[in-house]
């Protein structure tokens, strides 16, 4: 008795199991047929609209699939496929394949800026040289072009930017004013970077690299001041890892002793501001701009125009545009303002202070690499 009860529920249990699979199957099936359907409806729907059933990402196109699909082929989904239907966002995706992942798009490179040696990965850097081949010619106020500018860093303190530039494998020239209060722990140091927020709407062929600070050097004659200018506003910030020196991460050239720049044109970069409003936000994308470098007479004849009283001391210059419709700005500080010189970009100026922001005869005020430069070299390069 006892043997039979055992085997009715047995057989119970195999009919309740087989009709569970049957449903999950059936499920499944409906499920397959609604995602077929909402799959060709929306794409009847792209194509009105001439989208078609493609996406964009870092520049390339690639097919919009579901998600499930592009997780089997070894894939990345992204955003970019989404539409009127419910949970489209997660069913469809960007589908980015293993290869397009793994192969940057190649790029003409300069063979004196970063050249491969006997066939290793070891590279000769040339500073001040970038190893992007540029289409057209640097004009101010625009976007810069991935690479253009490879030693530009942007830090990240706490609740605020700030500019910098690469001298060497281990370290950042900045504005001494943006770190001298700092932890070190509270400093993130981004090279290579031209996207901060990483938006796939720029291509970026190749990674930027986040370095943490294992020592912060300001300038020992630094003197931080409320109504004018800093004084020797630099500093040196060492990085706890040396950088790996590619296409969208060089070093800067620094002057030579008695370099004059005053007449010169020079090229200021950043991720600060574009506006003159009292916000504090920024732009993602790195920013270029041309500015004239004024003569030490100019710049204070300026200030007097505008009723200011500034203090322009031996180790300061000014640049800027008499209409001031060009700039470096808030969150730009600490950032390099650099010359070209026989070929290579040299940095001239440390981006210090201003009165206002793209203000007409309100130049920015610099702090003049050249006087310090001794000081920077013996650092970096020590005997």
């Amino acid at each position: 008795m006892k043997v039979s009860n055992r085997l009715e529920e047995v057989a119970t249990k195999k009919n309740k199991e087989g009709t569970m699979s049957k449903r999950v199957m059936a499920i499944a099936f409906t499920l397959a047929l609604w995602f077929a359907e909402v799959q060709l409806s929306r794409s009847g729907e792209e194509k009105d609209r001439g989208n078609g059933e493609t996406c964009r990402f870092r520049g390339e196109t690639f097919s919009c699939s579901f998600s499930l699909a592009c997780w089997l082929i070894g894939g990345r989904s992204e955003g970019g496929c989404e539409s009127s239907f419910p949970f489209s966002s997660w069913l469809f995706a960007c589908c980015v394949p293993p290869k397009a992942l793994r192969d940057p798009p190649k790029i003409q490179r300069r063979r004196d800026s970063v050249n491969r040696l006997n066939g290793h990965n070891s590279l000769q850097v040339v500073c001040g040289r970038p190893a992007m081949m540029l289409q057209k010619r640097i004009i101010g106020g625009s976007e810069a072009y991935f690479g253009e500018l490879p030693w530009q860093a942007h830090l990240r303190i706490a609740g605020y930017q700030c500019g910098g530039v690469l001298v060497s494998k281990f370290f950042v020239l900045t504005a001494a004013h943006c770190v001298h209060r700092a932890h070190l722990r509270d400093i993130l140091i981004y090279l290579g970077e031209h996207d901060t927020q990483n938006t796939g709407l720029i291509p970026e062929p190749y990674p930027e690299e986040v370095h943490r600070v294992v020592q912060k050097i300001v300038h020992p004659n630094f003197q931080f001041r409320r109504s004018q200018p800093d004084r020797f506003d630099i500093a040196l910030v060492k990085l706890a890892r040396g950088v790996v020196f590619r296409e969208n991460i060089l070093p800067i050239c620094l002057p030579k002793k008695g370099s004059s720049f005053k007449g010169r044109m020079g090229l200021v970069a950043g991720w600060g501001k574009t506006d003159t409003s009292y916000g504090k936000t920024g732009t993602n994308v790195l920013r270029k701009a041309v500015v004239p470098i004024l003569s030490d007479d100019e710049c204070l004849m300026w200030h007097r125009h505008k009723n200011i009283r500034v203090e322009l001391h031996k180790e300061m210059f000014c640049a800027g545009h008499s209409d001031g419709h060009m700039d470096a700005c808030l969150g730009d500080s600490g950032g390099p303002l650099i010359v070209q010189e026989n070929g290579r970009w040299v940095l001239a100026g440390i981006t210090s202070a201003g009165f206002g922001c793209a203000i007409d005869h309100q130049p920015g005020i610099y702090h003049k690499v050249e006087y310090t430069a001794e000081w920077v070299t013996k650092i970096i390069h020590p005997p």
